[in-house]
């Protein structure tokens, strides 16, 4: 929790109960491992992420249904009310999934290249702010 800048004890309780409710769902694990690879991506991307996401350089499908997908749950994930944010941020899964099934990070166009990295570091630095999901030990890391 203190790896996402928490610093009262209080407001980190609340995120470790909202996080131990929301941990054993079919989403969570799979998402903080897709942190964990975006985390990885940004390392060897070798570029400075963009401040926005350029909306009309997304591709229909997957990408473009994660970009909107992340619009919607920002607000949510950025209420005091933990339980529903990271519930919010964990439905992300599937749209994570399609994306890293079907789209191209590292695209030979260097504009299309830094708009898709910008907008991976966009989910990273937004959803972290409730906890650090590519901290987060998974069962596949325990091996």
């Amino acid at each position: 929790m203190l790896a996402s800048g928490v610093g009262t004890l209080a407001n980190v309780e609340a995120r470790l109960t909202a996080l131990a409710q929301v941990r054993p769902t079919e989403d969570f694990e799979p998402l903080a491992a897709s942190f964990k690879r975006i985390r990885n991506i940004l390392k060897q991307a070798g570029v400075e992420p963009s401040s926005h996401v350029n909306a009309g350089l997304l591709e229909p499908g997957p990408e473009r249904n994660l970009y909107d997908e992340y619009k919607r749950v920002r607000e949510t994930a950025h209420s005091a009310d933990y339980p529903a944010a990271l519930s919010a941020i964990a439905s992300l899964r599937p749209y994570v999934d399609a994306f890293f099934d079907k789209v191209l990070v590292n695209a030979k166009d260097e504009t299309i290249r830094l708009n898709r990295v910008t907008l991976l570091h966009n989910l990273l630095t937004e959803f972290s702010t409730i906890a650090d999901f590519s901290e987060i030990v998974t069962s596949g890391d325990q091996k």
